[in-house]
């Protein structure tokens, strides 16, 4: 078994495990929000993500959920699929300019998940803070992978937007766009 394949198979006994594809579904519900679902072949890249979302004809942005470390925190960061982040941006965030990748075992102890199929929200964990690119927002559609890598959930930017209002983490928008990088904190 190749080394992705591994990888997988790790995050869909983890999904059932742990019902966090469940618990999102629960809460595009529990909100009224309309999504599009697509059962896909498991993928070894986005590149093979995105081809499985153009054939089946699923149009809009789809997402890169990054978890960082720096001065002993995690913060999840959710960009277009992509996009090169520049970890240097948010060292004002932050509060240092030492920030790095979490690794597997931080990701699985802050919001028990693993690396390749994290989601845009939907952790038990509510402390975490979540920065979200503001970029996303300029596109009608957002597809993410529900902590499945099987499977694409498509909703409306407007649809994210109250999904982010809903949650108890702190949400801030960041916007790179300009010579300066700008952070929004969510109003709730």
């Amino acid at each position: 078994m190749e080394k992705w394949q591994h990888k997988v198979k790790e995050c869909i006994l983890y999904a059932r495990k742990n019902n966090m594809y469940k618990d999102i579904i629960k809460k595009l519900k529990d909100l009224k929000i309309e999504y599009s679902e697509l059962s896909h072949e498991q993928s070894k890249s986005c590149d093979d993500s995105k081809t499985f979302r153009e054939q089946a004809g699923f149009e809009g942005i789809w997402s890169k959920n990054i978890v960082f470390h720096a001065k002993w925190k995690y913060y999840l960061v959710t960009t277009i699929w992509d996009k090169d982040l520049k970890a240097r941006k948010f060292k004002h965030e932050f509060g240092t300019k030492d920030i790095r990748f979490a690794n597997q075992e931080e990701i699985t102890k802050e919001i028990n998940w693993v690396i390749g199929s994290i989601p845009p929200f939907g952790f038990t964990n509510k402390e975490i803070p979540i920065f979200v690119d503001q970029e996303i927002f300029d596109h009608e559609y957002f597809m993410f992978n529900p902590a499945n890598p099987t499977k694409t959930i498509r909703i409306k930017t407007t649809d994210l937007m109250e999904i982010y209002k809903s949650l108890e983490n702190p949400v801030k928008f960041f916007d790179f766009s300009g010579e300066d990088a700008v952070f929004e904190e969510l109003e709730k």
